[in-house]
């Protein structure tokens, strides 16, 4: 066995595991590819994710919710008020993913009440407002909390809306009434 026939196979290691070293270190988190795609917003400014701009007016932490058409709950709810238009065009413009993230746990706006979720036929350039009601364990409100909005469902390839909200710091109302869904004001 010749000099070249062993120092062949430890250089070729050497190479192949500076490669691989080479390849982890530009490789991106799995979550990466997603990244771009989420806006970043505050509470009160507007934030223009694909082809929404949001602006949350207000945010509520209640023991009990009720809305329009008269509907009630009690509970643990988070209520977020918010203005709601479309950017470039209103074919199939509206809220369908709203999620509040506390702690790991992800919560969606409930369906029960008569919200914002899905019913504002948004129209470009005219703002609609309406409101959200997040149902929560009652541990859930401590903490912060990362609330998302988007255009659909599946957000994996669409642009999503990101807000935190400090829920130590909202006062627990007795009732809270749902904003009807309408035009802003």
């Amino acid at each position: 066995m010749s000099a070249r026939d062993t120092v062949l196979p430890w250089a070729l290691t050497a190479v192949l595991l500076a490669g691989a070293w080479g390849l982890n270190a530009i490789t991106l988190d799995d979550d990466a590819a997603f990244s771009d795609l989420v806006t970043p917003g505050t509470i009160g400014e507007p934030v223009t994710a694909d082809n929404l701009e949001i602006v949350v007016t207000d945010v509520h932490a209640a023991r009990s919710v009720t809305d329009a058409r008269g509907w009630s709950a009690e509970g643990t709810w988070v209520v977020v008020d918010l203005d709601v238009a479309a950017v470039d065009t209103q074919d199939g413009a509206s809220i369908r993913l709203a999620e509040l993230v506390i702690g790991g746990r992800t919560f969606t706006a409930s369906e029960r009440p008569t919200s914002a979720l899905q019913a504002i036929p948004v129209v470009t350039g005219v703002p609609r407002s309406g409101s959200l009601a997040f149902e929560l364990p009652p541990d859930a409100l401590t903490g912060s909390a990362t609330l998302r909005l988007g255009q659909t469902t599946f957000n994996a390839l669409r642009p999503v809306a990101e807000m935190t909200i400090d829920l130590d710091g909202l006062a627990v109302e007795q009732q809270v009434q749902l904003d009807e869904t309408g035009w802003a004001r």
